[in-house]
């Protein structure tokens, strides 16, 4: 079968499995706001990595479905919470949840989600060492995003922040919940304790370029593809890689306050705002981004030398390059 194919069947059936799971409880406004990001569709890039993990270790890859949706799950519900922080309007091409409804219902939807993605883990159709396994995992995979979080707000007040506090921060507010679903995918699958830590550490690697190269979509990219609004990171302060390494760049550069004049600014006009992003453009700080996600990307597919031959090996490379590739 084409791999693009696949790949949209997977999603479909992803997509059924969580929208049936979301559509839970009794009060009609808060299972609403639950099934909003879900139902805006997405890449589903976590449930499919698991499922192709457990396939690609010789398993079953519906085994992972339930698993899949938990994350997704928790992956939404942190994208809630991340709104209210950053009050980012628009997700997905639709208003943020606290925009569709208000902020008290939006953080109670993402409490919401994140305690059902518990009860969806519980289906995952494996032996009871092995759930307890994947309970852990989930477990501290939250605890390492929510620490992510923290980090990332933490930083947008701070003009000292190092690049490995910066990618400290990535991996744990975005890698860990991709080395989560590789690993709980090649557990379920009944993949040998070698591969499992091989595909933790490539979906890791995967998951650092995928942020990297968000922060370039964020300020390079079109915002109907990407579904928010460019520029946005700029004005809420984030200390990107892209902003770390300008800020080394201009140090002594009379240019400097083009980019401090936006930086944190959330009344920065538009025109600021694009004028900071040339200068970065000019500098070379979005072109060192795009370089530094591509060498994560590179890394993580030669992890995948611990698969056999096979098609879903295959299509976990093509997920790399769809990850730290997809369209500026």
């Amino acid at each position: 079968m084409d791999h693009k194919q696949k790949t949209k069947e997977m999603i479909a059936e992803v997509d059924h499995a969580l929208l049936r799971y979301v559509d839970h409880g009794k009060h009609d406004k808060l299972i609403r706001a639950m099934k909003h990001y879900p139902e805006a569709g997405g890449k589903r890039m976590r449930p499919i990595m698991a499922i192709l993990t457990a396939e690609a270790v010789g398993g079953r890859g519906k085994a992972a479905l339930p698993f899949g949706c938990s994350l997704e799950m928790v992956h939404n519900f942190t994208l809630v919470h991340d709104d209210v922080i950053d009050k980012d309007p628009v997700r997905r091409g639709r208003p943020a949840v606290h925009i569709a409804f208000d902020e008290p219902t939006a953080i109670i939807a993402g409490d919401a989600l994140f305690a059902l993605a518990y009860e969806v883990l519980a289906d995952t159709d494996v032996d009871g060492e092995a759930l307890r396994r994947l309970l852990r995992s989930v477990s501290d995979t939250v605890f390492l995003v929510a620490e992510g979080q923290q980090m990332d707000v933490d930083n947008e007040d701070r003009t000292d922040v190092s690049r490995d506090e910066y990618l400290d921060m990535v991996e744990k507010k975005t890698a860990v919940l991709f080395a989560c679903a590789a690993e709980g995918g090649a557990i379920i699958g009944g993949g040998t304790e070698m591969q499992i830590t091989s595909m933790k550490e490539y979906a890791r690697l995967m998951g650092i370029g995928f942020q990297i190269w968000d922060d370039v979509l964020g300020i390079k990219g079109d915002a109907k593809r990407t579904g928010k609004p460019v520029g946005s990171d700029i004005r809420n302060g984030k200390r990107t890689l892209i902003v770390l390494d300008a800020m080394d760049k201009l140090e002594k550069d009379p240019r400097k306050h083009v980019l401090t004049d936006a930086l944190g600014n959330e009344k920065a006009s538009d025109e600021a705002v694009q004028a900071a992003i040339r200068l970065l453009e000019e500098i070379g700080s979005i072109d060192f981004a795009r370089k530094f996600a591509l060498d994560y990307a590179r890394r993580a597919k030669d992890l995948l030398s611990c698969l056999p031959d096979c098609e879903e090996r295959e299509m976990l490379r093509e997920l790399v390059d769809y990850a730290v590739g997809r369209d500026l």
